[in-house]
């Protein structure tokens, strides 16, 4: 992924990110569900899936392990900014 302070983007980053807001805007709307009096209604994921509880149950674990892996992505974009940074550094 990493090279010389670049990074590349991969198909695993963008399905991880798109599972991320998948999930953060899922609770949003949980969140705004249990605001205006709805309870849990505004669950998408369950709405969408509920009726086969085993695939509900892995989409969670998906974003789930898509959230960890957008911090080791994170992690990533940060150290090759930190590379990108002492090698123009070195350059001046």
């Amino acid at each position: 992924m990493r090279n010389e302070g670049n990074i590349r983007v991969s198909v695993l980053d963008w399905v991880s990110l798109a599972l991320v807001v998948v999930g953060a805007l899922n609770w949003g709307l949980v969140g705004l569900g249990m605001w205006a009096g709805a309870g849990m209604g505004w669950n998408l994921v369950n709405i969408i899936f509920g009726s086969i509880p085993a695939l509900e149950a892995l989409i969670y674990v998906l974003v789930g392990l898509a959230g960890l892996y957008e911090l080791y992505f994170g992690y990533q974009l940060y150290t090759a900014r930190g590379a990108r940074m002492e090698a123009a550094q070195r350059a001046t």
